[in-house]
């Protein structure tokens, strides 16, 4: 376990770095990255969160911060869950792991520590986003994949007692066990 986290630490360093930089160097500049689409051009989102900045609706931090406590401990959770299932491709959820603990950790310090979302990197002419955003995003994939290889390989093999007897609620009721 202590492996992901130095790699989580390491990921919130660069997204924290590079948003410290922008804050000092790279407010109102505006840069083409990938002609037609990407852009360099930082905006700082103080809705919190993408769907509240959609909505144009001001979040409040207490609210955002007992959001990402529950996101923390969601993660862990189904981590937890996952790793319990099945011992192979467990690597696939430790990228999970690394990616969403960094991503809540650089959400939680964007919110308590800067007011907002610094976000940097516009894609096409639709949002722009930052480094957590991308952490986000991937560590979806591995999450993905691994709900898709469990389900043809583990899964769709079983008896209806087994599948009962792995389902999230009888972990539950077992204490949660890890593997």
């Amino acid at each position: 376990m202590k492996k992901p986290l130095m790699i989580s630490l390491v990921l919130i360093l660069i997204d924290q770095i590079a948003k410290i930089l922008i804050t000092r160097y790279s407010i109102g500049v505006e840069f083409i990255l990938l002609p037609n689409i990407l852009l360099f051009r930082p905006v700082q989102n103080t809705n919190l969160t993408w769907l509240a900045s959609l909505f144009d609706y001001k979040m409040s931090v207490f609210s955002m911060v007992i959001i990402q406590i529950c996101a923390f401990l969601f993660t862990i959770v189904i981590y937890r869950y996952f790793s319990s299932l099945w011992m192979e491709r467990k690597g696939l959820l430790k990228i999970m792991l690394v990616c969403y603990i960094a991503g809540i950790s650089c959400s939680f310090i964007d919110v308590v520590f800067w007011g907002g979302s610094w976000d940097f990197i516009r894609l096409f002419d639709w949002f722009t986003f930052d480094f957590k955003d991308v952490y986000f995003n991937v560590g979806f994939i591995p999450v993905l994949f691994y709900g898709i290889l469990y389900h043809f390989k583990v899964y769709v093999k079983m008896s209806k007692k087994e599948r009962e007897e792995t389902g999230f609620l009888k972990w539950i009721q077992r204490g949660m066990p890890s593997s």
